[in-house]
């Protein structure tokens, strides 16, 4: 029984892995192509604002950037919402990729003050 039990753990922490790996392939070939700055995120909390946007909040904040925000619409909105959930439950941190210039989302609710896109999301070790 506690084989058993060993072997599924493994199994289900491969199968984790595994979706984390090709997340981040998804997401990194999907980058537009300038990206211009990198933040090394403890996220504190996420969110997801139905037919909008869904948001990680960074704790210490890239200036007075503490949100990043990428819209319900995008395509790659589960898996970057499932990486930032591994985050904030793992309390592992995550490099966001984002355009500091781009103010963009405030079409989608993400405040010009306090909030930038995600350009792609990167889940480290410890």
């Amino acid at each position: 029984m506690i084989k058993a039990l060993r072997r599924r753990l493994k199994d289900r922490r491969h199968q984790i892995l595994a979706t984390i790996l090709a997340s981040l392939s998804v997401m990194l070939l999907s980058l537009p192509p300038g990206f211009a700055d990198t933040f090394t995120c403890t996220a504190t909390g996420a969110a997801v604002f139905t037919g909008s946007r869904i948001h990680v909040r960074c704790n210490p904040a890239s200036g007075a950037i503490a949100f990043f925000a990428l819209s319900a619409a995008n395509p790659d909105a589960s898996r970057v919402l499932s990486l930032i959930a591994t985050a904030t439950t793992a309390r592992r941190p995550i490099v966001i990729f984002f355009d500091p210039s781009d103010l963009s989302g405030a079409a989608i609710g993400c405040a010009t003050n306090n909030c930038r896109l995600i350009q792609a999301v990167e889940l480290l070790q410890q």
